[in-house]
């Protein structure tokens, strides 16, 4: 039996359903920790290397560009080959460019491990997303997701104790054993309990479109990291980049086989709410690239005690992640959302003092603080955002979003480590030590990220507000006895 592009007949029940929901889990388990495997590194990679601070930032940007762009065509594979196929081919690319990475000459060889590993997260962070929503039981879609957030999370949290401990005393390259491990394990796991659910239709795939995507997003992103080095010619390029995303989003209304469907822009709450996403998430990879910048460069920590600072703050996350969802499926996102950008702000205040003080405890607390706010937002806000949508556009739902949280990291990571690295040049070039140099271009950055949290937290009271009203509404037009229709789902969940 059909039903909105879903095979209803072909979802495992049971103890089945449970294991493939586990594999789904454990699949973004192995994205998260690719994707948050150099966060710890970027002095590291600027050592080795010998290049400055926004060359090994290219180890982040370079990836999240290529995630984004594969995150376009996410849907699209999905709808073309299944989920069988499209999974077990990014535990290949996972595999394969962990193992180039192992084996890495050079910088660009190791850039080019990241770009296939990239790969991973393009597919796997949409696909889960959308196959969560799609099998999860009756009202438990805003839990699962914030169960999926959290499991991110624990990948986000022991990726820097992990890969310090490896980079401190086994060096860059062992970076990449734990991926290829957990890549082989999912290759084989995979091979059992994945279940093609979905109808499979016979889908272009727009080059051109791929090509638009992908030029656009690398403009873009390149005239960020090097705006604060070189002004002019950035902010041309990235001009540039702009109108060919505008091309990209063009093109998509007007071929008959979209790469990615942008219908769910023409729902407002969708709109905003992902707009507010992106702002908190910023805030997020703020902490996890330049606390470790700060912890190793200014403090002096090695790469594993860094690491092992992260790991509370990112669990405060995971249990936030948790909590948030079964908060959102019961009451909604107010006073919640609001709640959560607070904290945030409040720890990146808190932050700014105690970092300068070189109070390294009290700023971690901080910054715990600031990833709980996070936890409280970022899941909340994504099952409230694919919630507003019909059913037929989750799988093209939670691509723009997985693409948005790719574009934001990646305009958070330019923007700030940009920023840092010709602030650390132009110090240090005037004599000033590596560490007093860290520590002014973190403080820089700090005050431009509680800039952008102030204004998510103001636009945020208004949409809560304005949610929790529409919320009321709909509860009391489902409960009049002569209401026999339907009632949408609410933004937690997916009620039939």
């Amino acid at each position: 039996m059909m039903e909105n592009g879903v095979n209803r007949a072909a979802i495992p029940q049971g103890k089945a359903m449970w294991a493939m929901m586990a594999l789904m889990l454990g699949s973004n388990l192995l994205a998260s920790f690719n994707q948050s495997l150099m966060n710890i590194a970027l002095d590291q990679v600027a050592t080795d290397f010998q290049v400055s601070l926004s060359v090994a930032n290219w180890m982040v940007l370079g990836f999240t560009i290529v995630a984004a762009t594969t995150i376009t065509m996410a849907a699209s594979l999905l709808k073309r080959y299944g989920i069988r196929k499209v999974m077990i081919f990014g535990y290949a690319a996972s595999l394969a460019g962990s193992l180039v990475g192992l084996f890495a000459l050079n910088f660009p060889m190791m850039l080019a491990a990241r770009l296939v590993q990239a790969l991973t997260v393009g597919l796997f962070f949409p696909v889960v997303t959308s196959v969560i929503l799609t099998m999860a039981p009756q009202g438990k879609g805003g839990t699962l997701l914030a169960i999926n957030s959290g499991v991110i999370g624990v990948g986000l949290a022991f990726a820097p104790m992990l890969a310090g401990l490896l980079l401190t005393y086994a060096g860059l390259r062992a970076l990449f054993i734990i991926p290829v491990v957990m890549s082989v394990a999912l290759i084989i796991l995979g091979a059992r309990f994945l279940h093609d659910i979905y109808e499979r239709e016979n889908r272009r795939i727009d080059l051109i479109s791929v090509a638009l995507s992908f030029v656009g997003l690398g403009a873009v992103i390149f005239g960020l990291n090097e705006v604060s080095r070189d002004p002019l010619p950035s902010l041309g390029i990235m001009a540039a980049g702009a109108v060919v995303l505008a091309l990209f989003a063009w093109r998509q209304f007007r071929i008959p086989d979209p790469l990615l469907n942008l219908t769910p822009f023409k729902h407002r709450q969708f709109v905003v709410g992902e707009s507010l996403m992106m702002l908190g998430y910023m805030g997020s990879i703020y902490m996890s690239l330049l606390v470790p910048l700060y912890l190793e460069g200014t403090a002096g920590y090695t790469a594993f005690v860094a690491g092992c600072f992260l790991a509370v703050p990112i669990l405060c996350y995971a249990a936030a992640c948790f909590v948030g969802g079964r908060i959102e499926d019961a009451r909604g996102i107010w006073p919640l959302v609001p709640v959560g950008f607070l904290m945030l702000l409040s720890g990146f205040a808190l932050m700014a003092v105690t970092s300068s003080l070189m109070l390294v405890i009290a700023m971690m607390v901080c910054v715990a603080l600031s990833y709980a706010g996070v936890g409280l937002v970022f899941p909340t806000l994504k099952a409230v955002d694919l919630g507003a949508l019909p059913k037929e556009l989750y799988a093209h739902g939670s691509s723009i979003h997985s693409t948005l949280v790719q574009i934001a990291g990646s305009i958070g990571s330019a923007l700030f480590v940009g920023i840092m690295s010709a602030d650390v040049d132009r110090l240090m070039a005037t004599g000033m030590s590596k560490a007093q140099a860290y520590a002014a271009g973190f403080s820089h950055t700090l005050v431009i990220d509680i800039a952008i949290v102030a204004a998510a937290f103001v636009v945020s009271l208004f949409f809560a507000r304005i949610m929790r009203t529409h919320r009321s509404k709909k509860d009391a037009s489902s409960a009049l006895p002569h209401k026999t229709a339907t009632v949408a789902p609410h933004s937690g969940g997916h009620r039939a």
